[in-house]
């Protein structure tokens, strides 16, 4: 086994080796569709490291994003032990979470000693999928009062409340400036993008669906929200079979998401989706600089591989 940051040449081959982990990679092949594998300081770019067997191919892959947000796929426990190490050796950006198939994603807490920080979330979330082909809008959809209309058809004020809302309520995040800065970057990109909707009931806007990863035959569903006031009433899972069925007309045939609520898992198998695995994701409180640990004694990291 070889391991080495990866390269543009290398698309090929990884897209070969992530498209038998469909369902857990969507984060990794939508962003290298999107960027290439040389890493820039900007959105949704990330340095990748992969693993390669004797005969060339892609093995396993660790992607440290823009973000700060790590992400793995590999075939097994030994070739992600190696990058994980391979990793320590020459990151230089700080870490801000983890995410990825539950049992991988674990691993990488705790080779790179993160089960002692605090962190904003920690949820270990049910995986659900869907072939659109099985797609089914909720019975007591009635058409005539609603709407589905792009986020940048919205007030930017609304979708900056909800944004923070999610942000704070979903994934933990602290109310501070910080946030706010994040959520303004994150605004923008919905409103400058084409991959977030929002549901109106009689002209009022009621729910947000969008997708964070897609490609040409299957997208990833994220963030979904609706305010605490328009609750209990079917808007989220009528908006997400709305764009879904709008994705199936334009040749997507299938669907990914993740959730820890009861409520919402019920609300979409009632869709279609079925539960395939379990995804975790683990959001640093702050962003920890690896190499500030490395010689810390107790907590840390000794050089010893």
């Amino acid at each position: 086994m070889s391991i080495r940051r990866l390269q543009n040449s290398d698309v090929e081959k990884l897209e070969q080796f992530l498209y038998g982990y469909s369902e857990t990679s969507m984060f990794l092949r939508s962003n290298m569709k999107r960027c290439g594998l040389e890493y820039q300081d900007k959105d949704y770019h990330g340095e990748y490291f992969g693993a390669f067997d004797n005969v060339g191919n892609v093995t396993g892959v660790l992607a440290h994003y823009f973000n700060g947000n790590i992400i793995m796929q590999t075939e097994n426990e030994t070739i992600l032990n190696a990058l994980i190490s391979s990793f320590r050796d020459v990151v230089t950006r700080p870490v801000a979470g983890i995410l990825g198939a539950e049992d991988q994603a674990k691993i990488v807490i705790d080779k790179l000693l993160l089960s002692s920080v605090t962190l904003a979330t920690n949820h270990v979330k049910g995986l659900y999928a869907l072939d659109l082909d099985r797609l089914s809008l909720p019975a007591k959809f009635d058409s005539s009062h609603s709407e589905m209309v792009e986020a940048a058809q919205v007030d930017r004020d609304i979708l900056t409340c909800w944004i923070k809302a999610y942000e704070i309520e979903a994934l933990g995040s602290d109310d501070n400036e910080i946030l706010n800065k994040h959520v303004e970057s994150f605004v923008d990109r919905m409103i400058n993008g084409t991959d977030c909707r929002v549901l109106l009931i009689d002209g009022e806007p009621v729910s947000l669906s969008g997708f964070n990863a897609r490609l040409p035959d299957i997208v990833q569903i994220g963030p979904v929200w609706t305010p605490t006031e328009y609750r209990s009433r079917g808007y989220a899972r009528t908006l997400v079979a709305l764009t879904l069925q709008k994705e199936r007309k334009q040749g997507v045939q299938k669907a990914i998401l993740s959730t820890g609520n009861p409520v919402a898992a019920k609300a979409y198998e009632a869709i279609g989706f079925e539960k395939i695995g379990s995804y975790c994701l683990a959001l640093l409180k702050e962003p920890i600089d690896l190499n500030e640990r490395l010689d810390l004694g107790d907590g840390g990291y000794s050089h010893d591989r």
